[in-house]
């Protein structure tokens, strides 16, 4: 039998943890919405950087790729000539980095809608988190993405990073959509969220066939990332927005209910 001093600390103990539940969300919500704030203050300072008198930058990453994609239909060239042929510093919305099964990505935007680019991954990552239900806890770390320079000028200017993110999001809901992660390679490891499902291994068996009449291409890769001098910390600004749907699902709001046995 507990004695009157414990179960008042029992009692006591159980009140304020009663307190803090009723206090969490509103907390985590306030505090979210702040957050929200400064994102919404930060990102109308880039909207008038990206959009200066007589040229705009809004979506320039989008085009550049799209531009990549029409240029190996015309002509077969992926790499410019001098990735080809020496060392050189890599330049941005010159050089293209991607390995060739990110053709299968840009080619299909040289005839889709622009919006699409933009309108895919916002959708499977607004599917994604209300499947998943993250926790107040995450509230607030995920509006801290909003916040990250690299996140707002993934919107801006149509960067992969929306699709990566996406297809981490998708590869933990579905499997399948993690293969979209070999555009990528630095962030390839982040396709084991899809490792256990038989569809994950259906589309890397489907991307590694269409990849075979690439292989000309996959040896020009080769030797352009041999060629090239890159800052080592390139990638690193893109994970908050690469790893919030990671984040989403660790800090989801009723776990058991989330993940289904597969057969």
């Amino acid at each position: 039998m507990p004695t009157m001093a414990g179960a008042s600390m029992i009692a006591t103990t159980r009140r304020d943890r009663g307190l803090a539940q009723r206090w969490a969300k509103p907390f985590a919500a306030g505090l979210t919405v702040a957050i929200v704030g400064v994102a919404i203050l930060e990102l109308a300072a880039n909207i008038s950087y990206v959009l200066p008198p007589g040229d705009s930058f809004l979506g320039m990453d989008f085009f550049f790729y799209r531009d990549v994609a029409a240029r190996w239909l015309e002509t077969g060239a992926y790499y410019l000539p001098h990735q080809l042929s020496g060392p050189y510093a890599a330049t941005l919305m010159v050089d293209n980095l991607y390995p060739p099964s990110a053709l299968l990505l840009f080619v299909p935007f040289v005839f889709l809608p622009a919006i699409l680019w933009w309108l895919v991954p916002v959708a499977v990552l607004g599917a994604f988190l209300a499947w998943c239900r993250p926790g107040p806890i995450a509230w607030p770390l995920l509006a801290l993405v909003l916040v990250a320079q690299r996140t707002q000028t993934a919107f801006l200017f149509g960067n992969t990073d929306l699709w990566i993110a996406a297809a981490v999001a998708g590869g933990i809901r579905w499997g399948w959509p993690a293969a979209l992660l070999v555009i990528k390679p630095t962030f390839l490891p982040l396709a084991l969220v899809g490792v256990r499902r038989r569809e994950f291994w259906i589309a890397i068996a489907g991307v590694a066939i269409v990849s075979i009449p690439m292989a000309a291409l996959w040896v020009d890769y080769v030797q352009a990332l041999r060629n090239m001098t890159i800052d080592a910390d390139y990638s690193i600004g893109s994970l908050p927005l690469i790893l919030a749907p990671v984040v989403a699902w660790l800090l989801r709001a009723r776990p058991a209910e989330l993940v289904p046995a597969r057969p």
